[in-house]
């Protein structure tokens, strides 16, 4: 991206904080300017397209059209916080939701076990009563485990949709907390 465009997107904003590695395009101007006219560290885009109207025609023109490596030093910044939110994330002591879940699937697999290896001893001791009694619980033992399964399910869904959420606020990209928590809510 040329010094340019650059002044053109930043404006009256601070080179430094608006721009990727915009204290090196400062230091790398302040190079060419005379000493009484070198640029403060946080010097704005009109601050520096001013300083740059001062010097000769063809030294603007050398100026304005030096290339910055701006998309690098974007990545390099990304790269930085994705990782400092994954390193934070794998300190988190958040361990209350994946407790419930593991007791939800323990009470699901019981539950699904002990009707199984009921049914399996009914059929093989050749008892019809109770194999009659296991069919005919089925809607008791769908209404013990599906509020579970529902909790499982929605710890599941959730924890997945935070963490793309995560991914995308680290790359940059937009993320609608508000919208994206109606959709949660009404899936």
């Amino acid at each position: 991206m040329n010094l340019g465009d650059i002044l053109k997107t930043v404006g009256s904003g601070l080179i430094s904080t608006l721009v990727p590695g915009g204290s090196a395009i400062i230091a790398g101007i302040n190079m060419l300017l005379p000493d009484d006219k070198k640029l403060p560290d946080n010097a704005t885009g009109e601050q520096t397209k001013s300083a740059i109207d001062s010097l000769p025609p063809e030294q603007q023109a050398s100026v304005l059209e030096k290339q910055y490596d701006v998309k690098i030093e974007q990545i390099r910044q990304s790269y930085s916080a994705l990782n400092t939110m994954l390193e934070a994330n794998a300190k988190s002591t958040h361990t209350t939701r994946p407790k419930i879940a593991y007791q939800a699937f323990q009470v699901i697999a019981f539950s699904t076990i002990a009707v199984i290896a009921s049914w399996s001893f009914a059929v093989v001791s050749g008892n019809v009563g109770m194999i009659e009694k296991i069919e005919s619980s089925w809607l008791f033992v769908l209404g013990v485990i599906t509020p579970l399964v529902t909790v499982l399910h929605a710890y599941f869904g959730v924890l997945r949709d935070e963490t793309k959420d995560r991914f995308n606020a680290a790359q940059g990209h937009k993320v609608d907390p508000v919208s994206g928590l109606i959709n949660k809510l009404f899936k």
